[in-house]
């Protein structure tokens, strides 16, 4: 009875997944993104990752857009033993994207990751590869807002202009 008589009154979940008329719209306009090939297996990663993000229903057969990415990736030694090694580093992705068609938008996403360095080079290797993974996807989630918001603010600009 009372799920029934919030649901009437418009109540709506705060977390959970809804379907709006605006974001179905903005999900059609993002799968129109042709995301270019990027260079070696960590670019591929990435590239796999925006491919998720934008073209969840597989390529787009006449893209408006394209995506072009340079992929960078470094790491620095953090926490030092008392045997003067690392045991703790900074996996730094950087990347530069550049975002064009019937709008554009250059720009760049940096993610910086931890890990542990053990005394194994397995598990050093197990480590960074997850840091690596997890910074990708933050990179990856960036540059899809972004360039969410981008498309947004230029769609408002062009009501804006076709008003007056």
């Amino acid at each position: 009875m009372i799920a029934a008589s919030l649901s009437a009154c418009g109540y709506q979940p705060l977390h959970g997944k809804r379907q709006t008329a605006q974001k179905t719209a903005m999900q059609d306009e993002l799968a129109t993104v042709w995301i270019y090939e990027i260079k070696d297996r960590k670019g591929q990663i990435l590239h796999n990752e925006l491919l998720n993000l934008f073209n969840t229903k597989g390529r787009p057969k006449n893209p408006k857009y394209n995506l072009r990415i340079t992929y960078n990736e470094g790491s620095a030694g953090l926490g030092i033993g008392k045997d003067e090694f690392a045991t703790r580093a900074n996996l730094i992705v950087t990347t530069n994207f550049k975002f064009s068609g019937l709008s554009e938008l250059d720009g760049s996403s940096q993610s910086v990751v931890s890990y542990n360095i053990l005394n194994s080079p397995t598990g050093t290797e197990f480590a960074r590869r997850d840091a690596r993974i997890r910074a990708i996807k933050q990179v990856a989630t960036d540059i899809h807002r972004r360039i969410a918001v981008h498309l947004l603010n230029a769609k408002t600009d062009t009501e804006k202009t076709t008003r007056k």
